[in-house]
């Protein structure tokens, strides 16, 4: 079985010092860092969405950027009566031109990729470059950590490009992206902790639309989300993120109440708990009181600095103690209803604060 995996392996990629290229073949970088050392021989494909271009070899001689051959790619895009391509030379030099030569875009990428083209309904609808800094070995809730989305669309009877530089996320959201005239994609939002090691990097989600009518949109509405992804098939804490994001307190409130368990089993397995402490990034009305409530809030449910060091300590950093969790189950069901977020927060989730707190959307406080 071992002999056979090696040899699958060796199937699907080419290392430098072990390969011998040829003019007119094709290689991929499948998104593996900004700076590849090895060179695959398939595509990368996420869900028919996001569909990598071949890179064709066209001279054995060392590039301008150091490779050891030289090679081009490109993708067309049929926008009503005009076809935009997306040219990339020794993957890097990316220039974007309509049928009549004219450069709309040109520019150099920061590091190697391939052109990932952002197909729907089998469409190709826009491109992406980029990559994932560590090639999927962690951050592994997203696809790519760095990602220029550019989207053509037609404003006035003119071509435009909008570009946009993401964290793109098509794998962890797949299940809830609904099948509509319009497409759905996910950027891997960075949830402060209260320091950088307790920092959710990329683990967040804000979804955005993609079409050639309009570009990209970030500004969705709760209703409008609402009706183009199915927000229960994403996992517990996501959905939790995204109500917070949108402050939406009575679907958050009904959830908790009718998912607690599956909640904190997702936050166990996945998820390491941080007590928010107190310093808050968007505008709130009367934040010293909430922030007072809060700190009672865990004074109540005995949640202590002590209590917290002890568990750092004990290097307890996702799984909280079962007795923890009782007493905030208790303390967070004994309640119909909340006034409003945070004091939701402060009941049924203050070991995990920093999360839905920093979930939480609004107008930047500086």
């Amino acid at each position: 079985m071992r002999k056979l995996l090696g040899i699958v392996v060796l199937g699907l990629l080419f290392t430098n010092s072990s390969y011998s290229f040829e003019i007119g073949q094709n290689v991929y970088f499948n998104a593996c860092t900004a700076n590849p050392k090895q060179y695959f021989n398939s595509p990368l494909n996420i869900e028919n969405i996001l569909e990598e271009v071949p890179n064709k070899i066209i001279k054995l001689e060392k590039s301008k950027y150091d490779r050891e051959f030289q090679t081009n790619a490109s993708s067309t895009i049929n926008l009503v009566d005009k076809k935009i391509t997306l040219y990339l030379s020794n993957f890097r030099d990316m220039t974007i031109k309509d049928n009549e030569g004219i450069i709309l875009v040109d520019r150099r990428v920061s590091g190697a990729t391939s052109i990932y083209e952002i197909k729907h309904k089998g469409k190709v609808i826009a491109w992406g470059v980029g990559w994932h800094k560590n090639c999927g070995d962690g951050y592994k809730h997203v696809d790519f950590t760095a990602f220029r989305l550019f989207v053509p669309y037609m404003d006035s009877g003119k071509v435009k490009i909008q570009n946009k530089l993401v964290e793109l996320k098509i794998n962890q959201v797949k299940d809830a992206l609904l099948d509509k005239d319009k497409l759905i994609l996910a950027n891997g939002d960075t949830i402060s902790g209260n320091s950088s090691a307790n920092t959710y990097f990329y683990h967040g989600a804000s979804f955005f639309e993609v079409d050639n009518e309009n570009g990209i949109n970030f500004d969705l509405k709760f209703e409008e989300l609402n009706k183009k992804i199915d927000i229960n098939k994403l996992n517990p804490a996501l959905i939790l993120s995204i109500l917070a994001k949108y402050k939406q307190v009575d679907k958050l409130n009904d959830y908790t109440q009718n998912n607690f368990d599956k909640i904190y089993e997702d936050f166990s397995n996945n998820y390491w708990w941080n007590v928010w402490d107190g310093f808050i990034f968007i505008k709130i009305d009367n934040e010293n009181k909430t922030i007072n409530n809060f700190y009672e809030k865990l004074k109540k449910i005995s949640i202590t600095n002590e209590k917290i060091e002890k568990l750092y300590e004990a290097k307890i950093y996702y799984a909280l103690p079962k007795e923890e969790i009782e007493i905030v189950k208790k303390n967070c069901l004994s309640n119909d209803s909340y006034k409003d977020i945070f004091e939701l927060i402060g009941n049924c989730y203050p070991w995990h604060s920093s999360w839905m707190i920093r979930s939480i959307g609004g107008e930047p406080k500086y």
